[in-house]
């Protein structure tokens, strides 16, 4: 699968996702919305995820369902992707307010102050490091991309 994203002035972003089968989903997307795909990008690139958001769409769901909540109430969701949206929002947040002190207590917590009944996953050290660096960087690629310019990332599904 494919990610494209165009930068645009004055007017909303473009995400482009391009299945594997070469039929696309997309949607207007401000700056949050561009960094919190880069986020899940990161994250699932660098976890090897298959049945996250990227899974998801790449398997046809229309990324304009996430846009509605009673949409997003009626999905079935793996696992992985409800790992991957709270990783996605606290690796977002670090690059704001700096890293935390401890990601997978965190994360932890975030997990019962929502009430999921999942065990978060335990990432090793490098794992958060290594999601750290690529979404840093993806940010930085976001940042210098010239206007009217599209930054192309590429996704493997690798089977489990």
């Amino acid at each position: 699968m494919e990610l494209q994203v165009t930068k645009n002035q004055g007017k909303p972003h473009v995400i482009l996702y391009r299945r594997d089968d070469s039929t696309t989903t997309w949607m207007h997307a401000d700056d949050f919305f561009v960094m919190h795909d880069l986020s899940h990008f990161a994250i699932e690139k660098t976890l090897g995820y298959t049945e996250a958001f990227m899974g998801m769409l790449n398997r046809g769901m229309d990324i304009k369902e996430f846009e509605s909540r009673e949409k997003r109430l009626q999905l079935t969701i793996a696992p992985e992707a409800v790992f991957a949206e709270n990783m996605a929002n606290l690796f977002l947040m670090e690059i704001v307010q700096g890293n935390l002190e401890d990601f997978n207590q965190t994360l932890g917590q975030s997990f019962k102050s929502m009430g999921k009944e999942l065990n978060p996953p335990v990432l090793l050290d490098h794992e958060i490091h290594s999601i750290r660096d690529y979404l840093r960087k993806l940010i930085d690629d976001w940042k210098n991309l010239e206007m009217g310019k599209t930054l192309i990332l590429s996704f493997l599904f690798l089977t489990k």
